[in-house]
């Protein structure tokens, strides 16, 4: 499975964009490889309009094991383990592939990769500040929508405040 999964992360920045890709921006793709060997397995989000694809007909957007359960569980005390962050984002991961449908429908992106980097006040659980980091995107929205989404998120209370990084892979037509 790993391997498949190598095989698309490097096949997605061959295909067709009118967008940059994150090839031409060195940090971006430090950072990238950053998460990869910290072990952070990129959520892929499919488009609609491309049919098939590469990925067939997998619907990777939603995640069956969190329909139906509440987004945040209860408090941790001490800091916020990464799996607890890692199950709300998947939980939450509908709304981010609402905001690619809508560029993608409006013509204005193709494939591409992003890091979505949060930060968790630990008190509320909530969101206090999020950052895009996607150069095959930045000439659309889907950053500043990805954006407004993420910070409505809930995350379970714990202590002090956490910064915490993931990647994205958009497959598009």
């Amino acid at each position: 499975m790993k391997r498949a999964l190598l095989a698309l992360v490097l096949l997605v920045p061959a295909c067709k964009t009118e967008q940059k890709t994150a090839a031409g921006d060195p940090a971006f793709d430090q950072e990238w490889a950053s998460l990869e060997k910290g072990g952070a397995e990129p959520l892929f989000i499919e488009g609609e309009l491309h049919g098939a694809g590469l990925m067939g007909e997998v619907r990777r957007a939603v995640d069956p094991s969190s329909e139906g359960k509440a987004l945040a569980p209860p408090a941790f005390n001490g800091p916020l383990p990464d799996g607890e962050v890692v199950k709300v984002i998947r939980a939450n991961l509908p709304a981010v592939k609402g905001c690619y449908q809508i560029e993608e429908r409006a013509g204005t992106i193709g494939s591409g990769k992003a890091i979505m980097t949060l930060e968790i006040d630990g008190a509320s659980g909530t969101v206090s500040n999020v950052k895009i980091d996607a150069p095959a995107f930045s000439a659309s929205h889907l950053p500043a929508c990805v954006t407004g989404r993420a910070k409505s998120w809930t995350f379970p209370k714990f202590t002090a405040t956490k910064k915490f990084s993931y990647p994205f892979v958009f497959v598009g037509g």
